[in-house]
């Protein structure tokens, strides 16, 4: 796998570390905020800051009806780290998203969308040099979800993170999330990439454990892939420790 694809696998969307349940009295607000601080911003399996901590935070708003939006935040150095052609100046993910949730009994469902959002300057002579657009990008998603278990699909209507001829790339996910008491839960996921035109499909997985305790979460995940050059995809078998708090 190029450095290109490489690096628009490096998807951007939310943290690893699972939200906190709030109590009841809470759940009548509608507004909501998160702030997580991790040693390392990981998504679909692919490092986003270098193996490098990460600072990340964000706004949620959800309706009685289901209907929901919000952004949220991560500090990234991945568009950063392709200097080829000048470095362009993006040093912040900002994703915007919105959907519908719905819960039937140990049923739900969740349809939306998710645009990601990369602030700063993309030049043409790095555009050229890495064989990108500007990286922005929008995917839509369906889930579908039982008890504890979850499996998702989303699909990316533009191409994928600025590389050329990557539209309709797509994702599975399927996790659990598997409550051993009140505070401490557990957590697994296996996850197939599949990007539309280059033939750079890979597997992540991960495994750990979340833990709410004086109003944090703790989390603690062993994440890997089968890339065959993860190593220098920054997509290698690492141990991942993250805390935050929703408001």
């Amino acid at each position: 796998m190029d450095r290109r694809i490489i690096a628009l696998s490096s998807l951007a969307c939310l943290p690893f570390l699972g939200i906190s349940s709030v109590n009841a009295e809470e759940a009548k607000n509608p507004f909501s905020a998160n702030v997580t601080l991790t040693s390392d911003y990981a998504y679909r399996g692919i490092s986003q800051t270098d193996e490098r901590p990460a600072i990340q935070g964000g706004f949620d708003f959800k309706h009685d009806s289901g209907f929901y939006a919000g952004t949220w935040a991560s500090s990234i150095s991945w568009l950063h780290d392709m200097s080829d052609g000048g470095a362009p100046s993006s040093s912040m993910e900002l994703d915007v998203y919105g959907g519908y949730k719905h819960q039937f009994g140990d049923f739900g469902v969740d349809v939306g969308l998710l645009g990601y959002l990369y602030p700063g300057s993309y030049s043409s002579a790095w555009k050229q040099a890495n064989n990108m657009k500007d990286p922005h990008t929008l995917e839509g998603y369906i889930g579908g979800s039982w008890k504890f278990l979850s499996l998702k699909y989303s699909h990316s209507f533009t191409d994928l993170f600025g590389a050329v001829d990557t539209k309709n790339s797509k994702y599975i996910d399927f996790s659990a999330a598997y409550p051993l008491t009140e505070k401490l839960t557990l957590n697994a996921h296996f996850g197939r990439q599949i990007i539309t035109g280059s033939g750079n499909s890979y597997n992540d997985w991960k495994l750990g454990a979340t833990l709410n305790w004086q109003g944090f979460d703790f989390g603690l995940h062993y994440v890997d892939t089968d890339l065959a050059n993860k190593k220098e995809a920054n997509a290698d078998a690492r141990v991942i420790f993250s805390v935050g708090k929703v408001f």
